[in-house]
């Protein structure tokens, strides 16, 4: 179950709609989010495509992915923790809707790591899948753990309680947020959603585990992990990146009599909070540092030429497996064995029992750790005395990034016949001269204070999105932060469109997109001269649409829509040949 060179889940793949059905709502959450990221994802979940081929390069093919889940999609991540793209371009703009950001006060954080979705194929049969990870939306290279499972509106309508923990969680996530920073219409299907899953029945599709309990943490009536995990065992294997001396020390001091150590495995950065008699039951692991850098080769093209910082894997998972008696248990998902974690924290958990085959921690042991030392990407460290956490320069940056996305901030744009002038204001910001603004998509920076302009932008450069930097002496961190921004242009998006197909071949190469039954295949197609094109009468060859059409008009209506929605955004008049209005509007009023 956890053997590393073989259990390899992809990220993608677990948000796939099953065969014959498509997404209808997908809600996610995340501590860090990276916005290439989010459109594989939507990649998945409004294509069922991975991301992994020459598509994701095709801008006409990203463009569909995003808008068949423009209106599908939200995802909760925390303030100040979206990564600044590598290539900022016009399509981010589409992800403003998807993206909200949680702004929680003091030293907690948002840092779930979540997805519930709901597909349905063309009868009309829902199935609800739930997908608790310890990895974030990113293209981290670190070892994580996750757990899918999938359910089914239960007969009669009745309330399944195993349910009730993820209504209850997104009811709570809804409440962390303004109103005015969810789009109201997704604001309805999220709530909608919280009471549909009680109705919702998941199964284990595995024998081997004979019971499961989705246990949200650090919202209301969920509060108190500590009395679950931080209770008396025998025996424990524990893998937590980032922790806490007290909550170790506390594990420690609740083994019960057993003559074989714990095992906790744990970042080589974290081993100066420990000591001694902390984890004097324990076993300590940390990943060999040949592991750590192995990647390094693989990431250079990953770089942040801002930052200069190269990609490294270590461990992300979260797991606790815990004997007691006959009894195993494992929870998995996104809490640390931190006091942030336990105490403060918005986190979810998924927790499983089973039988020793799979939940045995010998076997645990055996698979993660390999047979012999050679194979092992781990190795066991001694703790010597605990050392005072190092503050180090860039755990400033970090809180004054945190501190500012948490202010008081909107933004106005203002038209000038075609020039627009954007104006950011924050409510009380300190005195920062080493902090500078600046919109997503334009290079014009300014040092934050209360009040921003940027002139003479264009349609093009304007978006809810803005890049914050921040400047140490040796460091530098660079994030996005979303400020609500009035008055955009209606015409905002359209622009963006027409950028992306440019003409009248991306126009046809689009609608292959949407009438194909297969993406990979109209890909493919889009390179072929088909034979069977017919010719408009500019000349111009054009794939066998008249065919594609008629499909889908007999088979699938709704592609003929697709089509209509297509041509409604659409504004520069020389993309859309005449010609094909003319056959639309045939096939308009056959489908109506």
């Amino acid at each position: 179950m956890l053997r590393p060179a073989n259990d390899r889940l992809d990220y993608t793949k677990m948000l796939t709609p099953p065969y014959g059905y498509e997404t209808v709502f997908a809600v996610g959450t995340t501590y860090s989010l990276d916005l290439d990221a989010l459109i594989g994802a939507s990649i998945a979940l409004g294509l069922s495509e991975s991301v992994d081929n020459e598509m994701k390069d095709n801008p006409i093919y990203l463009l569909e992915a995003l808008q068949r889940t423009l209106d599908k999609v939200l995802v909760f991540c925390e303030g100040g923790q979206i990564k600044v793209p590598n290539n900022s371009n016009a399509l981010h703009i589409f992800l403003e809707k998807m993206v909200v950001e949680v702004k929680m006060k003091n030293k907690r954080s948002f840092h779930p790591k979540f997805w519930l979705i709901k597909y349905t194929n063309q009868e009309g049969r829902a199935i609800y899948r739930c997908i608790v990870l310890s990895r974030n939306l990113t293209f981290d290279r670190s070892w994580d753990v996750a757990v899918s499972i999938d359910g089914e509106i239960g007969e009669d309508q009745e309330v399944f309680e195993k349910s009730r923990p993820l209504s209850d969680f997104l009811g709570a996530i809804t409440r962390l947020v303004y109103r005015k920073d969810i789009d109201r219409k997704k604001r309805r299907d999220l709530l909608g959603l919280s009471k549909e899953i009680l109705n919702v029945k998941f199964k284990l599709d595995d024998r081997d585990f004979y019971d499961f309990s989705f246990m949200p943490v650090g919202i209301k009536g969920y509060d108190r992990i500590d009395k679950e995990l931080l209770s008396t065992y025998h025996e424990s294997f524990i893998v937590t990146p980032f922790l806490s001396e007290g909550i170790i020390s506390k594990l420690n001091s609740l083994v019960l009599t057993n003559p074989n150590p714990n095992t906790l495995i744990t970042r080589r950065s974290e081993l100066a909070k420990l000591k001694p008699s902390s984890v004097s039951r324990y076993n300590v692991y940390v990943m060999k540092e040949i592991i750590i850098d192995g990647e390094d080769t693989l990431s250079e093209g990953d770089v942040d030429s801002k930052t200069d910082q190269k990609q490294h894997q270590d461990i992300h998972a979260k797991i606790y497996l815990k004997k007691k008696h006959s009894e195993r248990v494992m929870y998995l998902g996104s809490l640390n064995a931190s006091n942030n974690a336990f105490y403060g924290n918005v986190e979810l958990l998924f927790k499983l029992r089973g039988k020793k085959k799979v939940l045995g921690i010998d076997e645990i042991k055996s698979d993660i750790f390999g047979k012999d030392e050679k194979d092992n990407p781990f190795e066991i460290v001694e703790i010597t005395e605990k050392q005072e956490p190092e503050i180090t320069e860039r755990d400033n940056l970090e809180k004054i990034i945190k501190s500012i996305s948490r202010l008081k901030s909107y933004a106005t744009v203002k038209d000038g016949e075609g020039v627009y002038t954007l104006e950011v204001k924050f409510e009380k910001i300190p005195d920062y001269e080493n902090v500078f603004i600046s919109p997503l998509l334009s290079n014009r920076e300014a040092q934050i204070s209360e009040r921003i302009v940027f002139e003479n932008l264009n349609i093009m450069q304007l978006s809810q999105f803005y890049v914050l930097s921040v400047h140490g002496k040796e460091d530098n961190i660079r994030r996005l932060i979303k400020i609500e921004t009035s008055n955009l242009p209606q015409e905002r998006e359209s622009s963006v469109v027409n950028s992306v197909i440019k003409d009248k071949k991306g126009f046809i190469q689009y609608l292959t997109f949407i009438l194909g039954e297969d993406y990979l295949l109209s890909f493919l197609e889009n390179g072929k001269n088909n034979k069977h094109s017919f010719v408009f009468g500019n000349g111009e060859q054009m794939p066998a649409l008249y065919e594609k059409m008629l499909r889908a008009a007999a088979h699938n209506p709704g592609k003929i829509r697709e089509i209509k929605r297509l041509m409604g955004i659409i504004t520069d008049e020389d993309i859309i040949p005449e010609e094909f209005r003319s056959l639309y509007e045939q096939f308009e009023k056959a489908v109506d």
